[in-house]
């Protein structure tokens, strides 16, 4: 998560100006001439590593650094704070456990900045998974603050925390769409997903995000892959890849929602990695977002919109108008009644708690076999994959479909796609 705050040395450096810094006795709020700060929290306030089957460890650096040389010897060290993850999780909507102490190794907790230096040498901490991690389905973090042990020396509070972020990676299943289709002489019958949320539900604010893995980009007609819908603009959602300035491929989502125009992305999608796709509405202001950035936006205030189809591939047809069948893959999908920080987003593109505050549908598709999908939150709203030839977005088109995909395929482990 970014973090927006004046220069360090321009709080350092002008006289009379007061600086929030706790020193080793105090915490008062006076001028000072320097301070300490973890030099990796100086920009962001957390970082988020991942461990998986293949890579068991993770590696991090934590840095004591002044705004200027020591005037003296100092000692400081890095303690575990579990106060400092709880301010953390409220801020950013997660839900990250402390890590345990026996999955975590820190070089060293204590360090020294001598005189007329400005750093301590960096600290290595290093990471893993244990058994029973793994099988909690919990994400975990380390939640650092730095504390002066020696010398007459303040603590910059706004950068003295810092929370390192371990993703245990599951190897989990991943459905293939198109991956198999009937074929006719009167039409294909490919795949689109349903999600059995009800119909007419109005929404103040929502989020639908999810995982996607596209292994080629094509030279084709606009591909449509996902819809909130209730038969008019209005009350529509609607994401397709698009051509933009007649180049290809067509890589770029362009997002559809309540008036025209439509919003372009202002960054191309990649081929074969799973990336995270997003779009919030707070009630005035649509956003598309990649990854957890911000990459488009839309002002068109409207309260409740109301849909009655929720929906991945909801244009089948034109999806796979390059090839017999373009492919593609879904994971993770969610869908909210609020509309989700950007920061809320990107801490939690792998996992959420299934009980969530807002959280309406929760499907991970990680069934590994058959064709519904479980919504995770208990509500009962299950995922179906379905045989279709729809070409639009009419309420005709939305009610057609040829049963359920009963030769849908799946890989075994998301994380190796091609193989």
């Amino acid at each position: 998560m970014k973090r927006i705050f004046k220069s360090f040395t321009f709080c350092l450096a002008a006289a009379g100006i007061l600086s929030a810094a706790a020193g080793c006795n105090d915490a008062e709020l006076k001028p000072i001439d320097n301070a300490a700060y973890i030099a990796e929290a100086y920009r962001a306030s957390s970082t988020i590593l991942s461990t998986d089957n293949d890579s068991p460890t993770a590696q991090a650096t934590l840095t004591a650094r002044l705004g200027s040389k020591a005037e003296s010897d100092m000692a400081f060290t890095f303690e575990t704070d579990s106060d400092v993850l709880v301010r953390y999780n409220e801020l950013n909507g997660t839900s990250y456990q402390q890590m345990p102490d026996e999955a975590f190794t820190l070089s060293s907790s204590s360090v020294s900045i001598s005189e007329g230096q400005v750093s301590a040498s960096p600290v290595m901490v290093e990471m893993s998974y244990t058994d029973e991690m793994k099988e909690s389905g919990a994400t975990y973090a380390i939640p650092v603050k730095l504390r002066c042990s020696e010398g007459n020396i303040p603590v910059v509070e706004s950068t003295s925390e810092y929370v390192i972020v371990c993703n245990y990676v599951k190897p989990v299943p991943a459905p293939i769409f198109n991956s198999e289709y009937v074929s006719s002489s009167d039409f294909e019958k490919l795949n689109r997903i349903m999600f059995n949320v009800g119909e007419n539900v109005e929404f103040t604010q929502y989020t639908f995000e999810f995982m996607m893995y596209v292994p080629e980009f094509c030279n084709a007609n606009p591909l449509m892959i996902a819809a909130l819908d209730n038969g008019a603009l209005g009350n529509r959602m609607a994401l397709r890849f698009e051509l933009q300035n007649n180049q290809y491929p067509n890589n770029r989502l362009l997002m559809m929602t309540i008036a025209r125009p439509g919003v372009i992305a202002t960054v191309t999608n990649e081929a074969k990695v799973w990336q995270h796709i997003a779009v919030t509405f707070d009630g005035n202001t649509t956003r598309l977002y990649i990854n957890g950035n911000d990459v488009g936006s839309k002002q068109a205030a409207a309260s409740p919109i109301t849909f009655s189809y929720f929906s991945l591939l909801p244009q089948p047809m034109n999806f796979a108008s390059a090839y017999s069948a373009s492919l593609i893959s879904f994971r993770e999908v969610r869908l909210w009644s609020v509309a989700r920080s950007a920061s809320q987003l990107a801490n939690n593109m792998n996992s959420v708690d299934p009980k969530s505050e807002g959280l309406v549908g929760y499907w991970k598709m990680d069934e590994g076999s058959g064709y519904t999908f479980n919504d995770a939150t208990g509500n009962g709203h299950t995922g179906m994959c379905e045989y279709s030839d729809a070409g639009d977005l009419s309420l005709t088109n939305w009610k057609v479909n040829y049963g359920p995909a009963t030769g849908l395929e799946w890989v075994e482990d998301f994380t190796h796609m091609e193989e």
